[in-house]
Order: C-alpha cells, then sequence, then structure tokens
C-alpha cells in the first residue's frame, strides 16, 4: 500500500516531464533545418544557372 501511496503522485509529474519534452524540435534541431533549406536552395540556384535558356518560357509544347 506505500507503494501506491507513493507512486501516485508522480503519474502526473511524469506525464508533465514526458508533455514537455515532446514540445518540438530543440532550437539547435530547427537552426539545422533552416540551414540545411538554404542550402538546398542556393544548390538549386546554382542548378538553374547551369540550363540553356528556355527559346518561349510560358509557351506550351
Amino acid at each position: 500500500m506505500k507503494k501506491v501511496v507513493i507512486l501516485l503522485p508522480l503519474v502526473p509529474v511524469l506525464f508533465l516531464i514526458l508533455l514537455g519534452c515532446s514540445s518540438g524540435p530543440s532550437p539547435e534541431q530547427q537552426a539545422r533545418e533552416a540551414d540545411q533549406e538554404k542550402e538546398a536552395h542556393r544548390q538549386q540556384a546554382d542548378f538553374r544557372k547551369t540550363l540553356p535558356p528556355v527559346a518561349n518560357p510560358g509557351q506550351g509544347w
């Protein structure tokens, strides 16, 4: 019975800790993802520069 009395108050505390941990990515992770996105955009822009010009942009086949 003493174990139940000791464990019962710990359940909400553990729940709150788990809830706080699942709030989202850390600021470091967000910064890393933003850097990766910027790099991807830069690579796409560099790739587009290597493509030949289009004769009639916006025109269908």
